[in-house]
Parts: C-alpha cells; sequence; structure tokens
C-alpha cells in the first residue's frame, strides 16, 4: 500500500462462486489496534485462475477504494487520537 495510506488497512479475500469464478471481497480499516470498520466491499463473478489470485485482486480493488476515503480516514484518525 502507498505510504500516504498507511493509517488504513486493507484485507482482501475471495469466496468461491463456480468454476474459475470468485467474489473479490475486502474490508477497510483504521489502523489502530481494534480499527473500525470503514467500508466492506465485493465484486463478483470475476475469472481467477485461483483463489490466491483472487485475493490479490481483492487487495488492489480495495486498495484503490482506500485512497478514495483517505480523507475522512485521516479525520477519523485523528478524532480517536485525541480521545
Amino acid at each position: 500500500m502507498e505510504r500516504s495510506l498507511d493509517i488504513l488497512v486493507v484485507h482482501g479475500f475471495a469466496v468461491r462462486e463456480g468454476r474459475d469464478k470468485w467474489a473479490c471481497c475486502y474490508e477497510i480499516r483504521l489502523a489502530v489496534i481494534g480499527g473500525p470498520l470503514l467500508y466492506r466491499g465485493e465484486l463478483h463473478g470475476r475469472h481467477h485462475p485461483s483463489e490466491a489470485a483472487a485475493i490479490v485482486a481483492a487487495r488492489a480493488i480495495g486498495e484503490a477504494e482506500a485512497s478514495r476515503h483517505l480523507e475522512t480516514a485521516r479525520a477519523l484518525f485523528v478524532a480517536l487520537s485525541r480521545r
């Protein structure tokens, strides 16, 4: 993940939907212990040769989505650190 996204954690995983078809799923959380879930997404019916390939794709998709939510995450991170 980009250095500027260090305040976020992206977890990618895959769920089998059929032969060579996977749902690429991801979660974006703040990078603090017990960080709250900011976003969960999934793309269905993606063709990948293996579960590992689908997980790599899910993580890449999640990182692209995380970059769109970066300003919101920064504001939440600052608010949580001031508690």
